[in-house]
């Protein structure tokens, strides 16, 4: 793994769970979750720059991605991963913007 790809999912799991988020529990500890690409089987993962942070219970519980199954999660929580990764991206983004402001003096 690259220095830049280890920055970036050091920050995307920063964020927190991004599934406790969305039920208002801000910054619960999270690992990374690789979103699959269509097409990928089981065992290959995807970029490290396509993923999410979910909590331990979120990601590998019974309420889980892995323990409910990809289908059963998004009906669950009523995301799909790609709404959960655009949604991380907007976190980060606005984290990006409000860091150049205070660099910036704003």
């Amino acid at each position: 793994m690259r220095k830049k790809e280890a920055q970036y999912l050091s920050k995307v799991a920063d964020i927190g769970c991004i599934i406790c988020y969305r039920l208002g529990y801000i910054g619960t500890p999270a690992e990374i979750h690789h979103i699959r690409g269509i097409g990928l089987g089981m065992g290959v993962r995807n970029s490290n720059y396509a993923t999410i942070p979910l909590c331990p219970e979120h990601h590998r519980g019974n309420t889980g991605y892995h323990g409910m199954g990809r289908k059963a999660f998004e009906r669950r929580y009523e995301v799909t991963e790609l709404q959960l990764a655009q949604q991380v991206q907007e976190i980060l983004n606005e984290e990006n913007q409000g860091r150049e402001e205070d660099e910036q003096g704003l």
